[in-house]
């Protein structure tokens, strides 16, 4: 077992649902981007909270699609994988500022990409 398998927290970033993170004025209203949808904390995408494994460890798994948009996550599956998608997941195409609100782009540690441009938000 290596060295994270042994700790007793790990480090998470804080997932808020689209109507918490919109205060309810979701422009999507009544689809499944509504309920689907979270946005990244920025404070904990930056610097990670921990979190103790055992406060965790019996929740239900969920997938997490992350992703500049619905185009670049649904990129190559079928219509019944992007249903699957939404049946079992969630996604997260932005972040969010908790205390101004204001939206963020999501930071490339939830999608990795070809780009050797950086961003300031990432260094």
């Amino acid at each position: 077992m290596d060295q994270e398998q042994n700790d007793k927290t790990v480090k998470g970033t804080i997932l808020i649902p689209c109507r918490t993170a919109t205060r309810g004025t979701f422009p999507l209203n009544g689809t499944y981007f509504q309920v689907n949808e979270v946005f990244a904390d920025h404070k904990t995408t930056r610097c990670p909270i921990a979190v103790p494994r055992e406060s965790i460890w019996e929740l239900p798994k969920r997938s997490l699609y992350c992703g500049t948009g619905a185009t670049s996550i649904f990129k190559g599956m079928s219509t019944k994988e992007i249903q699957y998608c939404f049946w079992r997941g969630f996604f997260c195409i932005r972040g969010v500022d908790r205390v101004t609100r204001d939206a963020r782009p999501l930071s490339v540690k939830f999608h990795p990409h070809n780009s050797k441009t950086k961003h300031a938000d990432d260094e």
